[in-house]
């Protein structure tokens, strides 16, 4: 009985050419990502596919025209930009804003898509930060998350793109700075503690979650501190459990209803 050869699958030789692009090898990929390099290696021997997060942020670190394909195995819908046909082409493919530009149909520098005219794509993800002092019903994983929606914001408000991603906060302990049922935009790129004093960040624990909180470093003691005044500090000066997740750059709140 003949075997049944199955198709190789599509993204090794994608996220190979962006490699090649960017002068990366497959640990400094890893790096730039936040995944680990042996993650990096089951992507290039197709042994198991990228996440939707991962296939956004490789979007942002390849730039334009590359983006589209990544984008796109994340399940973002590119047909439903203005001015495209049903059928997107990587030439054509040009979104307009209200005070920004999406554009993906020419090859542009790094340096170019340093300017305001400019926005990359950010996964909101089904995760929760709390802003009290008891973590949310449901801890979502990050390995576990999905992709509710995908946020597209303009490039300056993104130091490390392809390390960003949103996620939701609930909660009082950052009154009056965060107010709660917030959506915070996270660069998972800054995990350095001396690089993030005074910063507000996103903390992880092992078991409870998120944590958004101010990260303050005293002489023997780093602390995460909440802005509403009626909950006390966290030392995470010795407790392994604690680590700095990133730094908290914007957070989006809708307005109250009448």
């Amino acid at each position: 009985m003949a075997s049944i050869s199955r198709p190789k699958p599509d993204w090794p030789p994608r996220i190979a050419d962006l490699m090649r692009k960017l002068h990366l090898t497959q640990a400094g990929l890893a790096e730039r990502l936040g995944v680990s390099s042996a993650t990096v290696s089951r992507w290039m021997k197709g042994t198991h596919e990228p996440t939707g997060e991962s296939y956004v942020a490789l979007g942002n670190l390849a730039g334009p025209p590359d983006d589209v394909y990544f984008w796109e195995q994340a399940g973002i819908n590119t047909a439903r930009f203005p001015g495209s046909s049903s059928r997107v082409l990587t030439s054509s493919l040009k979104v307009k804003l209200d005070n920004f530009q999406f554009i993906s149909g020419r090859q542009l520098s790094r340096s170019t898509l340093v300017g305001k005219g400019n926005a990359v794509a950010i996964p909101l993800l089904n995760m929760t930060a709390y802003g009290d002092m008891v973590p949310p019903e449901e801890n979502v994983r990050l390995s576990d998350a999905r992709i509710e929606e995908v946020l597209t914001v303009p490039l300056a408000w993104c130091t490390h793109p392809e390390a960003m991603i949103c996620i939701h906060m609930t909660g009082d302990s950052m009154i009056p700075v965060i107010g709660p049922n917030t959506i915070i935009a996270v660069d998972t790129e800054m995990t350095d503690r001396k690089t993030v004093e005074n910063k507000i960040v996103l903390a992880s624990h092992r078991n409870l979650g998120f944590k958004v909180a101010l990260f303050e470093r005293l002489p023997s003691t780093d602390i995460l501190l909440p802005a509403n005044h009626k909950y006390p500090p966290i030392d995470i000066t010795h407790d392994r459990k604690w680590k700095i997740f990133g730094q908290v750059l914007w957070w989006l709140t809708k307005a109250p209803r009448d």
